[in-house]
């Protein structure tokens, strides 16, 4: 499994359960995140470009938070979507 970071040129391998946040960590890519990884505070958003199906359905906060803050379709909380398969994301900030 692999996270493709296209703006940063970075591709990070994933190990099992990890999530977004995690992959952005370990590629040093600039993500927000202040609430410790509890889907709160939605710093982490990112854009996932292709891959959707390769993530864990939301989770009942990401929901939450999602449906407050207006997501499009194809945004998720970085430190929520737990990466299962190859994927490509972005934010609106890299």
């Amino acid at each position: 499994m692999r996270v493709d970071f296209p703006p940063l040129h970075c591709v990070v391998a994933m190990h099992p359960d990890e999530t977004l946040l995690d992959a952005a960590r370990r590629a040093a890519a600039p993500l927000g995140n202040s609430c410790g990884g509890v889907g709160v505070c939605a710093r982490c958003r990112v854009r996932v470009i292709t891959g959707w199906e390769n993530l864990s359905p939301p989770t009942a906060i990401e929901s939450r938070v999602a449906s407050s803050l207006t997501f499009a379709a194809n945004e998720r909380l970085a430190c929520q979507a737990v990466v299962k398969g190859d994927c490509q994301v972005t934010t609106d900030y890299w």
